[in-house]
């Protein structure tokens, strides 16, 4: 599983990942998650409140996904006329 994720995150062959140094790997594999961690932080909440990121089909072409935001509450954007 190690290597697995090695690969993943650095995108370098198993056997370049067996000749290279543990304790290189596990540090270069921590301040990986660290950018990944810091990056999604920033983009859970914005100033129109918590959103995710969701891969929807594109209109124009199916066969493509478009990311967009799905915000978790919509209260505010919603503006209902009180003079009914």
């Amino acid at each position: 599983m190690f290597l697995v994720n090695v690969q993943e995150a650095f995108g370098i062959h198993p056997n370049e990942a067996l000749e290279m140094s543990f304790a290189m790997l596990q540090a270069m594999l921590q301040e990986y998650y660290f950018m990944w961690k810091e990056r999604n932080a920033e983009e859970t909440e914005d100033e129109n409140g918590e959103f995710e990121w969701v891969e929807l089909p594109n209109w124009d072409d199916p066969t493509t996904t478009t990311r967009m935001k799905k915000y978790k509450d919509v209260g505010h954007f919603i503006r209902a006329e009180k003079n009914l």
